[in-house]
């Protein structure tokens, strides 16, 4: 499995730092970025992009699945007791982990496509690949609008940050046992905070587009009961 899927992603990656959970610089991985430049956000790029944007749509990614199976050290844990949050995983690659049937239809992701300015361009770019240190990778991805955003307007190539099955920050067994997701879920924080307000603040995102996620709502209801038993 390992080599079939280092085929597909093969690209010259930094240094891992294990004792951190992130890249050797501080910086993600990867290809370089289309232009213009778009950034299609799947997380917490969601509800805080945190940079300037010109402009904006709900978009929709088609052959990726989004599921919480990032380690998280450096934002929503760490090193001592990491958090999990969200990486979009090609349809190939789960059939690979043997988490899809290879007949199965295309997988689709909904999030939030933004445009940025040449002009901030740069300073974008920096501060994400700073935010996407902990074992993310840069690759780009088609992207179509949906919505009022979808009359008239052509899919865009957008700039991804995504969580492969070779970073050393991915878990499978994440997406195999959601239970163990939830537990973990429930009592990881991080400098960026509580694990749990990552995972509901994406529920509300996705509520409030009206995109149905299967992985997110489960993970959500039995955080919620594990939340729930332990304050009983």
């Amino acid at each position: 499995v390992t080599s079939r899927l280092s085929v597909m992603h093969m690209t010259q990656q930094p240094v891992w730092n294990a004792a951190l959970g992130v890249w050797e610089g501080d910086r993600a991985a990867g290809a370089a970025p289309p232009h213009p430049l778009w950034i299609f956000g799947y997380g917490s790029l969601c509800w805080r992009a945190d940079f300037a944007a010109a402009e904006s749509f709900v978009g929709r990614a088609y052959g990726w699945s989004r599921f919480f199976a990032q380690r998280s050290m450096d934002h929503r844990g760490t090193p001592d007791m990491p958090g999990l949050v969200a990486t979009m995983v090609r349809d190939a690659d789960l059939t690979c982990l043997g988490l899809r049937d290879s007949d199965a239809p295309p997988s689709s992701t909904t999030g939030m496509c933004y445009h940025v300015d040449d002009v901030d361009a740069s300073a974008v770019l920096d501060a994400l690949d700073f935010r996407e240190k902990g074992g993310y990778t840069r690759e780009i991805i088609e992207v179509f609008p949906l919505g009022l955003a979808s009359h008239g307007r052509a899919p865009v190539r957008a700039l991804l940050y995504t969580g492969t099955p070779e970073n050393p920050n991915f878990s499978a067994e994440s997406i195999k046992n959601l239970d163990s997701a939830a537990a973990i879920i429930a009592r990881a924080h991080g400098p960026s905070g509580p694990n749990t307000e990552y995972l509901f603040e994406l529920e509300k995102f996705l509520q409030s587009v009206d995109a149905d996620d299967k992985h997110v709502a489960m993970l959500c209801q039995r955080t919620r009961q594990l939340l729930h038993a332990s304050a009983v």
